[in-house]
């Protein structure tokens, strides 16, 4: 039974740095992770990886330390976890890193590895780099790899080429909305180099710096970053909200186009896909409006991390649908914007605003909750009834993907426009000529 979203988030995975950390590097395919922690920490992010990254399994290690273990026991846990890397697989790169309840240092986890002779770059991470959680643990593993991992200087420049920073594998549904951004890219004429911590191997990370410029999709995760490639590499970048909805796809590739100097020879192909999809989803509407009226919720609760949560709600007002209120819950607590535009509605602290949440939770009959599965928990946990509901981030217990649908782009918005259609039709009385067809 759930008692509070306080007390939920303490046991999930994406409030915990060691999982944010271990996330961007289960994203590279030729790394490996080993923690330094006990086998409740390392089941917890091993469990939450996997979900999203099957493979990552094969390069996550543990060092099944006890809670006796001091520098010496940690010393010799580590050696043998390390040396039997060394024997057994050829890694580009090993993260090695402590979980929260570890004081040992990075200089000493650096000394341990050194010992252990890995003929690969090891990146270190403290308790002190991973105290604050998911999303700062992501950041700390990215900025530390690419301070020990040098890249290809930046003297070419490939024309028409990008890099896609600041996804994740660890954010629910990553893979098809990453790739959707390759599709429309790739057909917008540019060629996406490298995506560091979703997918990109280690040689393809060393020759991003060709890429005329980093594009952040999640500002969360990737700005920083962004930041630390410019300064080291001279890289310009820009971040620019997700593209959700058919509008909001379209102002971010436009927005691209824009940075990269108008280069594109591919942006009328997809405007022609985007008139075609709304026409084909104008038509639609209308089929249904005709039976049920307008699609509408009197409140819509959103909850992810900020990056989706604020362009979700401009994809759920400006397109999707109809709605007297929008609740924007921020699940990592931190907002990159401190004006919100009107469509973000009453924007929450997903750490700070706990009580305020579940309040707009437990008010939410006859409205819509696109958010997690720990927020649908409380929904239960209060005997809210009456809700429609999308999953939009993690952790999500009761849904299973296996083919490709993304939320993302303009395939991603067919997905959400029919999603939201089928959940506003299960929740309204059948007239009677469908009420007699079903008897019939």
């Amino acid at each position: 039974m759930v008692t509070s979203l306080s007390t939920y988030m303490c046991k999930e995975g994406n409030s915990c740095g060691l999982t944010g950390a271990s996330t961007f590097f289960s994203g590279i395919p030729d790394a490996v992770m080993v923690l330094n922690s006990s086998l409740w920490c390392y089941f917890s992010a091993h469990e939450y990886i996997e979900k999203q990254c099957p493979t990552a399994r094969m390069r996550f290690f543990c060092s099944q330390r006890n809670k006796d273990a001091v520098f010496a026991g940690t010393e010799q846990y580590l050696l043998h976890i390390l040396q039997s890397i060394q024997q057994t697989a050829q890694p580009s790169v090993v993260l090695l890193a402590n979980s929260c309840t570890d004081s040992t240092r990075n200089e000493d986890l650096l000394q341990i590895a050194k010992q252990a002779n890995l003929n690969c770059p090891v990146i270190c991470l403290d308790r002190h780099d991973l105290e604050e959680g998911f999303w700062a643990g992501y950041q700390a593993a990215a900025k530390a790899y690419f301070r020990e991992v040098p890249l290809q200087l930046r003297t070419a420049i490939k024309s028409g080429t990008v890099n896609l920073l600041g996804c994740s594998v660890g954010y629910y549904n990553a893979v098809h909305d990453l790739q959707e951004l390759r599709r429309m890219l790739t057909l917008a004429g540019y060629e996406v180099i490298a995506c560091p911590g979703a997918g990109s191997t280690m040689q393809e990370i060393i020759n991003m710096t060709q890429a005329q410029l980093n594009i952040v999709v999640h500002h969360e995760l990737g700005h920083e970053l962004a930041e630390l490639l410019e300064e080291q590499y001279d890289m310009p970048y820009v971040s620019l909200l997700p593209p959700y909805g058919i509008q909001g796809s379209l102002s971010w590739l436009k927005a691209i186009d824009y940075y990269m100097s108008g280069e594109s020879n591919g942006l009328k192909a997809l405007q022609q896909e985007a008139n075609y999809l709304e026409q084909k989803h104008g038509i639609m509407n209308k089929e249904q409006q005709k039976i049920w009226g307008n699609i509408w919720f009197d409140s819509v609760l959103i909850a992810a991390p900020a990056s989706v949560a604020f362009a979700i709600s401009q994809a759920v007002r400006g397109e999707w649908i109809n709605a007297k209120k929008i609740i924007t819950v921020l699940q990592n607590g931190v907002a990159f914007k401190q004006s919100y535009p009107e469509y973000v509605g009453i924007v929450l602290d997903g750490y700070k605003d706990q009580q305020k949440i579940e309040q707009h939770l437990t008010g939410l009959r006859g409205g819509l909750l696109m958010a997690s599965s720990k927020e649908k928990a409380i929904l239960h946990q209060k005997a809210v009834k009456d809700v429609a509901y999308q999953h939009i981030s993690s952790p999500v217990y009761d849904e299973m993907i296996l083919k490709h649908r993304p939320f993302m782009g303009l395939q991603g918005s067919s997905r959400m426009i029919e999603g939201l259609w089928n959940q506003y039709i299960q929740r309204q009385e059948k007239p009677d000529f469908i009420k007699k067809a079903m008897v019939t």
